[in-house]
């Protein structure tokens, strides 16, 4: 039998997935896909047409580097980076925001409005144009497109795209520099943003000292949580229901978003949740009878001592390995024989289980976390490594390692023995 070339089979796969996908949307009287105005953010499918469409990317994705070839590939790749500095710039001066909802400015009048010059604000719209952020009329003015309303109406959206390119964009070109100074540094103030920015401060402690950066990082962190793999309700997927009546400590819990799902589902627990003092001073207000907040450097040793349960959650991935370390040796004064020590984070595959499409999202996130923090992205064998340097052998077991389906973020469960 001939078997199909490798072109062929990719766009086969692509119009099964599409068709599939199609038929769902029809089905359902949902709206045909279009970049107009009025169409939806987001196409919200069942989990096994989630796989459809993500079946029918990897395939896309596949298909569009064949036909750009090697060279191409690479052209493409450096060329790539006016997306970023054009939605930079569309949301930097607030032309989306500016733009009139079910309406339509000339590019002078929206320059005028986004107090922009004409020619700076026609290259970032005409360029916009061409990536489907905004729609040209056949009068010559602009309107909304499904993205730009986007950009212009989603809660989070902005922050996410003005805080992570401010930080990490600018950043991202100074990593072979950094590599080069600071060769396998596990310091967080060796980092290519510490070389874009001047700074011997750590990230953290740097946007800190600018409150609006510090504020833009924040919206941008819950924007990014709101996203379906990150989904808080993924929390509850641990067997919470064996410390229903006990007491769990929340370490870097932020304002709470788990607590108060556990204090809901579980009104017997006693949930502490720590944080830097400005969160605290934030959240404090929204305490309940079985949720308290405390402030707590995560370096220190822990404050809550015999606690049944100690959770991290997408804390480690921001910190090199010897820091991890710290973090967790700083919990041994405070347990007893049984409690557990949950983390919640990335639990990459190892290299060849997913699709390179798939990959390239986790190692998206893996390069970003060298540019801010000199840390890195962990597979389960990392964990594990990880785990049993911070520990002394017999001291504690690796009672588990789970992914939810769906989620981005698996957990491992410590038991400490003591």
């Amino acid at each position: 039998m001939t078997s199909i070339r490798r072109l062929q089979h990719l766009t086969k796969e692509i119009t099964e997935s599409t068709s599939k996908i199609d038929a769902f949307i029809e089905k359902n009287n949902l709206p045909e896909p279009s970049f107009e105005e009025s169409y939806p953010a987001v196409l919200t499918l069942p989990e096994d047409l989630e796989y459809t469409r993500r079946t029918a990317l990897e395939a896309l994705d596949e298909l569009r580097d064949h036909l750009l070839g090697p060279l191409g590939v690479i052209s493409n790749a450096v060329t790539d980076m006016g997306d970023l500095t054009s939605i930079y710039g569309i949301e930097h001066f607030k032309l989306a925001k500016n733009l009139p909802a079910n309406s339509s400015l000339t590019i002078p009048e929206l320059a005028k409005k986004s107090n922009m010059h004409f020619s700076d604000a026609d290259a970032l719209i005409r360029h916009g144009i061409t990536r489907r952020i905004f729609l040209q009329k056949e009068d010559g003015t602009i309107s909304h497109s499904a993205v730009s309303k986007t950009l212009a109406t989603s809660p989070g959206i902005a922050s996410y795209v003005g805080g992570n390119l401010s930080n990490m964009w600018v950043a991202a070109p100074h990593l072979a520099a950094a590599m080069e100074k600071w060769p396998g540094s596990q310091e967080i103030n060796q980092t290519a943003y510490n070389i874009a920015h001047g700074t011997e401060l750590s990230f953290f402690e740097h946007i800190g000292s600018h409150e609006t950066n510090a504020r833009k990082f924040a919206e941008s962190m819950t924007f990014m949580q709101s996203a379906p793999p990150l989904k808080a309700d993924f929390a509850l997927e641990y067997d919470w229901d064996r410390h229903a009546n006990g007491v769990a400590v929340d370490v870097g819990g932020s304002e709470g978003i788990i607590a108060f799902k556990l204090a809901d589902k579980y009104p017997d627990m006693q949930i502490i949740v720590q944080d830097r003092p400005e969160v605290v001073a934030l959240a404090d207000k929204h305490a309940r009878t079985n949720i308290r907040f405390q402030e707590h450097d995560f370096f220190a040793t822990q404050p809550v001592k015999g606690a049944d349960v100690y959770f991290f959650r997408w804390i480690l991935h921001d910190w090199p390995n010897k820091h991890c370390i710290s973090i967790l040796r700083a919990l041994i004064p405070a347990l007893k024989p049984g409690a557990r020590v949950v983390l919640m984070d990335a639990v990459i595959p190892e290299p060849g289980v997913l699709s390179l499409f798939q990959e390239r999202t986790i190692r998206d996130y893996d390069i970003m976390m060298r540019v801010l923090f000199n840390a890195r992205e962990r597979s389960e064998s990392d964990w594990r490594n990880l785990i049993c340097e911070a520990y002394e052998e017999g001291t504690f077991e690796i009672v588990e390692v789970l992914r939810p389906r769906g989620s981005q973020l698996g957990f491992l469960v410590i038991e400490w023995r003591g």
